[in-house]
């Protein structure tokens, strides 16, 4: 087993690098919204647009509560206004992140649902500053001095409603991170609710048997899809993306510790006294 201290150490590491990658994120977030909002964008599009930093800080408020309740205190939010104060956040964030679900499923239908552009058309049509290309996640400004160097024709696609162009491929390649984005997303709400329902058994005194390992089990497949989409996106280059979810991996295994210890104290606690 792994020294108590030395759990404390990779846990705060961990959260710490996550914090960082946050600030990452929210930077690259106001970058690509430099190319997806307008001044008549709505507030749903900068939802959108912000997608990212609003699901962060959801998850960051869950995994902090998780380790309220499973560490420091344990057994001690479940009284009075704390506990309804964290229940009403609670849902604010499950909220967030089913946002960031639905935006996700918005994203993907925009890219099976990309209009063709005419056969003979050319990006160079689109050089006003105002379209952007697709590629990798990355968008890059169509200009005149660029044109006919992106992208590989004779086939583009507009993906609406933002000013976006994408050649077959970029299309593809954006159907493809769309369905790994919505997997990604799915895979780490199941693994929350497996967590939640853990932590309500551990507080009746549900320690183990046949009900604590059904609910548990799954989340090691579930871990195991997260890692796998990590390495397809780190596979396409983007390693920032594969470091974070390999951040976010061992944030909740520290949880997993929390919750191994949480278990027994719950055991230790209900023992008879000699």
């Amino acid at each position: 087993m792994i020294p108590d201290t030395w759990q404390r150490r990779f846990k705060w590491t961990v959260y710490t690098l996550l914090l960082i990658n946050f600030f990452i994120y929210v930077y690259q977030d106001i970058e690509s919204a430099a190319y997806t909002l307008g001044a008549d964008s709505s507030l749903l599009h900068w939802a959108r647009a912000y997608v990212t930093t609003i699901d962060l800080i959801a998850w960051f408020l869950l995994i902090a509560f998780f380790e309220l309740e499973t560490g420091v205190l344990a057994g001690r939010l479940e009284a009075g206004g704390r506990r309804r104060t964290v229940q009403a956040v609670r849902i604010l964030c499950y909220v967030a992140i089913l946002h960031t679900t639905f935006a996700d499923v918005s994203i993907l239908r925009d890219f099976q649902t990309a209009v063709r552009l005419p056969a003979s058309a050319d990006l160079c049509a689109y050089a006003d500053g105002s379209w952007s290309f697709l590629e990798n996640r990355d968008y890059t400004t169509i200009e005149p001095d660029n044109c006919t160097t992106i992208g590989s024709g004779p086939e583009f696609f507009a993906i609406d409603p933002e000013p976006v162009v994408t050649d077959r491929a970029g299309l593809h390649e954006a159907v493809v991170l769309a369905w790994t984005d919505l997997a990604e997303n799915i895979a780490w709400l199941l693994i929350v609710l497996a967590n939640e329902i853990i932590v309500r058994m551990q507080t009746r005194g549900i320690t183990g048997g046949t009900a604590l390992a059904l609910v548990n089990r799954p989340k090691v497949a579930l871990y195991a899809v997260i890692v796998g989409i990590a390495c397809y996106w780190a596979s396409k280059g983007q390693f920032l993306y594969f470091w974070d979810e390999i951040l976010w991996v061992g944030g909740f295994l520290a949880i997993e510790g929390n919750l191994h210890a949480h278990r027994l104290r719950v055991r230790a606690s209900r023992r008879p006294a000699d």
